[in-house]
């Protein structure tokens, strides 16, 4: 996958843009983060203020008692916040775990939602890489509470800081006190900017950096755990293929990690030398402004802990937040998709509901190109489809037969031209309604891992009579008979304990689960291309009689079992080339499907002939 697709440092206004998406998501997971990380900023300075009175009680010979009375009560106080900390971020965490799933559904229901044709564009597909990429280094929706929290713990703890601080320089007069903290805060800074710019920009681009051979693995990886070719990779042994690119993988990955602890070991010691020195720093600053004994033993510690404190708060707050940034710079392609609008226009008129099914739909003059491609895979196409008519469309390979069924079903909107739908642009018609007039069988249809019925239709609930004499009509009768928890049997063994179908029984399922559907158009896209002659029989035999009164298109490549249409119309290089019936088109010596037919028929002459 190329890497043309940019995402575009987005700042402030990109982390505000994910933390609103994930507040509509679910907001307590972004609340809670805030009495987490005021509990946790003022933890530190419970036994810090405690340890300096008690410590100044020894020098004034306090009571003991009431020393003791102090210690005990501020470990009681840490261990009860400690406790409601862990609570409320316990509560942050489920919230934030399911605020997460929630927010890869809708991703998911996005999926579901858009513009197909926008699905198959090379922008989606370079948004989805991206995706991954980014995914693979922890980003996502995961990551934003936990560095919102840690953001808001030192902001808290920087204030906290300078409540203590301030009353003491105050008290005790300390000369360039409030001088030296906005100079340690200076440094802080500077040291926090070098530290992300020298080691986290370039970890940052190590992260982006394409890693061609983790791609080609995570694909092998993910084509391995499909069934089918787990049997074909132990055919040929496919691992030969694959040798050079494990070998290759790991040299890139070694490359990567001596790179990456580089980076992390330069990035941790410049932090920690950046701690040390504004650690050294608050003790010489007090020890020397106190060497006159003006400031108290206890209040040395507490002067020296608060500044140290408030400066270590914020200059981990400036390193917190521009990983911050890299994170949500990160989850940018992720929010592009969720804000990814429809291009097609969806229309308001409703579709007329008719029981005699009397809906007629005319492609005028149409034409059409995939995205990013100059070819058009049809052209100038005009074409009506009668009511109640059986259609079937023949061709090569390439001819523009499934795309005529992708225009049809509006999966794609024609490049020039249009289609009607009893008279009207289907552009104008509800997308929704236009849609349910529809039954599908694809060449490349899916069923899912659930029972049967819900495969069959698409909900919770089922007519079983009905469901029950489809089946049969479509040949699936005698396998139903066997299974024993009748329409609730899952399909496959991916979740519960089900049954596994042949290619074939897959086909009868998608066959059933269109004609369940009872729409007034029927579309079969190489319906029987998996079924033995004798089923493919059958269901040609029958076809009138299942399909009824609906219009019917059908698209096969074997042209044997297109005799039963009442109009054929061939297509060729993207063009209708003849239309008619099978008796009219052979007469036609010179045309597409006389060749066709003939090539068909002289293999079966000469199988024949050799047995």
């Amino acid at each position: 996958m190329s890497d043309d697709y940019k995402v575009k440092r987005t700042g402030i206004k990109g982390a505000l843009r994910a933390y609103k998406i994930f507040y509509q998501v679910d907001k307590w997971a972004v609340l809670l983060c805030f009495p987490v990380a005021i509990i946790s900023a003022v933890i530190p300075y419970i036994p810090l203020v405690a340890t300096a009175y008690i410590l100044d009680g020894f020098v004034t010979e306090r009571d003991f008692r009431q020393l003791l009375t102090v210690a005990i009560g501020a470990v009681i106080v840490v261990f009860l916040l400690r406790c409601l900390e862990g609570y409320i971020d316990k509560l942050r965490f489920v919230h934030n775990y399911v605020a997460m799933r929630k927010a890869y559904v809708e991703k998911a229901e996005k999926y579901m939602k858009l513009d197909f044709q926008l699905l198959e564009s090379p922008r989606i597909h370079e948004i989805n890489y991206k995706i991954n990429r980014d995914n693979n280094w922890g980003s996502g929706f995961y990551n934003l509470t936990t560095y919102l929290r840690l953001a808001l713990s030192d902001i808290f703890g920087f204030i906290a800081g300078v409540a203590v601080l301030v009353p003491l320089l105050v008290r005790y007069r300390i000369s360039g006190g409030v001088i030296f903290v906005i100079a340690l805060m200076l440094f802080a800074t500077v040291a926090s900017v070098i530290n992300n710019k020298i080691f986290g920009k370039k970890t940052t681009d190590l992260m982006n950096r394409p890693h061609k051979k983790r791609n080609v693995l995570n694909h092998f990886i993910w084509l391995s755990q499909i069934e089918p070719l787990l049997k074909t990779s132990r055919i040929y042994n496919m691992r030969q293929v694959l040798a050079p690119h494990i070998t290759e993988f790991y040299q890139e990955q070694n490359e990567f990690g001596k790179e990456f602890t580089r980076l992390s070991i330069g990035s941790g010691l410049t932090s920690s030398i950046a701690s040390g020195v504004l650690s050294v720093a608050s003790y010489i600053f007090i020890v020397m402004r106190a060497a006159a004994g003006a400031v108290s033993v206890g209040n040395i510690l507490l002067l020296t802990g608060a500044i140290y404190n408030a400066v270590n708060n914020f200059r981990t707050f400036t390193e917190i937040i521009a990983e911050m940034y890299s994170q949500t710079d990160r989850l940018q392609s992720t929010l592009d998709f969720m804000e990814m609008e429809d291009v097609m226009p969806k229309g308001t008129l409703p579709i007329e509901k008719r029981l005699d099914n009397e809906y007629e739909i005319e492609f005028r003059n149409v034409s059409f190109k995939y995205p990013s491609s100059e070819k058009y895979a049809l052209r100038n196409f005009s074409m009506k489809l009668n009511i109640g008519q059986k259609l079937a469309i023949v061709g090569m390979n390439g001819s523009g037969k499934t795309t005529m069924i992708k225009l049809l079903c509006r999966l794609y909107d024609p490049t020039s031209g249009e289609i009607t739908l009893n008279g009207i642009d289907i552009k104008k018609y509800d997308y929704a309604e236009y849609l349910r007039i529809f039954s599908v069988v694809f060449q490349d249809f899916k069923l899912l891992s659930f029972t049967l019925g819900q495969n069959l239709t698409c909900s919770n609930e089922l007519d079983t009579q009905n469901v029950t004499h489809i089946l049969d009509s479509v040949g699936f009768g005698e396998r139903f008979a066997t299974l024993e928890k009748g329409l609730g049997t899952y399909l496959y063994n991916n979740f519960e304990t089900g049954v596994e179908i042949s290619g074939g029984e897959a086909q009868k399922i998608a066959l059933a689960r269109a004609l369940y559907k009872n729409a007034p158009f029927i579309l079969l896209d190489e319906p029987t291309a998996a079924l033995d002659p004798i089923a493919e029989y059958e269901i040609y035999s029958n076809f009138n009689k299942i399909t009824g009164d609906k219009t019917a298109i059908f698209i096969s490549h074997r042209l044997s079992s297109c005799r039963f249409c009442d109009d054929i119309a061939v297509f060729h290089d993207g063009e209708l080339v003849q239309r008619g019936c099978h008796n009219t088109l052979l007469q036609d010596e010179t045309g597409k499907y006389y060749e066709l037919w003939n090539a068909q028929a002289q293999y079966y002459d000469q199988t024949i002939s050799s047995a």
